[in-house]
């Protein structure tokens, strides 16, 4: 295992690089040691600025001389590159620019919102992750609401737009330092100061002032047991969300042949109008269906036991179908065997409230016969049919039968 593999040898710390100096993207380091891990190979540098996953952030890629950084893991002393080739001697190292410096915005962003949270809403963070697309901050509150929202993310760009200075503290001497959070560590701390907002203790990697992190869009809130999980997008990632949105608008106010910020007035009048519809067609769906089941029960003859027993088969769905059971079990003695063939057949059996059948074990066995499943309650029960089942003789005979 890659981690033993560290472990075992006797190497000096690996220098890192990325404490003291975050836009740091290429360096020259010796190669300590370089043994197989896998299919790919684990190298060890007396100095690197990639930065290894930890902390809420994932690592930095880009190469050593040729080979490719895969992956990068902290071990402590020692920070293990994962490359796809063997590699040996002194190395260039090159750090993929546009993912370094997403982690930069996103990361320095995290710092300016978790303080921002405090300062508006006494809302401590107990959690945060740097995700692909978007980053998030699980915090400690008893309510979240949009006004404490919008001052917060207020609050988080006056930061960035004053661009202020970011500072690295490499001490001993942490009660020095008014700790948004504190720290287990005793040794050496490295802790990031935003002047004059912020002081947190961090390994991850930072801007060197607020305004690079660009902007800070709060996304979306959610409910975690006792936490809110605040979603948000800093720098690049926000203006990336930004054309997404601004698209997404323009193409649905031109369906309106409207301005783009008249779609929301324009969208709920449609939504009302669709509901009006709606209900209109319902209320034409249940006539039709009325005078259909009038039809079927004027046109079916009572059996030798006085039951007319209706079996039709039709390309309705099975909601309609439903319906039409129960306009028909509004009379008396009457028994429904309906059918669509819509798609995979269903089959609904219902029988008026004087009649003494059990439709759900009717259903059921019928359903079984056919290898499909069925059942419901004794005076309307439903199921489904195999795809392409010849179905309609078993129906048409068990009308006989009651």
């Amino acid at each position: 295992m890659v981690n033993s593999f560290a472990m075992n040898n006797n190497f000096p710390n690996t220098k890192r690089l990325y404490y003291e100096n975050s836009h740091l993207l290429e360096f020259s380091a010796q190669i300590l040691d370089c043994q197989p891990n896998k299919d790919n190979w684990a190298v060890i540098l007396d100095q690197t600025a990639f930065y290894p996953t930890g902390g809420g952030q994932p690592f930095d890629t880009g190469f050593l001389g040729k080979a490719q950084v895969l992956d990068c893991i902290d071990n402590d002393q020692y920070i293990l590159h994962i490359v796809d080739q063997a590699i040996s001697g002194k190395v260039e190292g090159n750090i993929n620019l546009i993912r370094r410096r997403d982690h930069l915005q996103q990361h320095t962003g995290q710092h300016i919102l978790s303080q921002a949270f405090i300062q508006i809403a006494n809302a401590e963070t107990r959690g945060f992750h740097l995700g692909v697309d978007s980053s998030t901050i699980d915090i400690e509150t008893s309510e979240l609401t949009p006004e404490i929202l919008l001052k917060t993310e207020d609050l988080a760009n006056n930061i960035i737009f004053e661009n202020r200075s970011v500072k690295v503290h490499l001490t001993n001497e942490k009660d020095k330092f008014p700790l948004r959070k504190d720290t287990e560590r005793d040794n050496c701390i490295r802790i990031i100061e935003i002047e004059g907002f912020d002081f947190s203790p961090c390994g991850g990697t930072h801007a060197h002032y607020t305004g690079e992190v660009g902007l800070i869009v709060i996304r979306s809130i959610e409910r975690i047991k006792k936490l809110w999980r605040v979603e948000f997008l800093c720098g690049n990632r926000a203006l990336i969300d930004y054309r997404s949105a601004h698209q997404t608008a323009v193409e649905t106010a031109k369906l309106f042949s409207a301005a783009r910020d008249k779609s929301p007035e324009l969208v709920i009048k449609l939504q009302q109008e669709l509901k009006e519809l709606q209900k209109s067609n319902r209320e034409l769906l249940n006539q039709a269906l009325s005078k259909e089941a009038l039809n079927l029960y004027n046109s079916t003859t009572p059996n030798p036991n006085n039951l007319r027993v209706v079996t039709f088969i039709s390309s309705r769905n099975i909601d309609e179908l439903k319906t039409l059971a129960q306009f028909l079990t509004e009379n008396l003695s009457v028994i429904a065997l309906l059918a669509t063939t819509l798609e995979s057949p269903k089959i609904v059996f219902a029988c008026s409230s004087d009649v003494k059948i059990d439709c759900g074990k009717l259903l059921s066995q019928f359903c079984k016969d056919f290898g499909g499943r069925g059942g419901g309650r004794p005076q309307m029960a439903q199921g489904g049919l195999p795809q392409n089942t010849e179905f309609e003789t078993a129906l048409k005979t068990l009308a006989l039968t009651l």
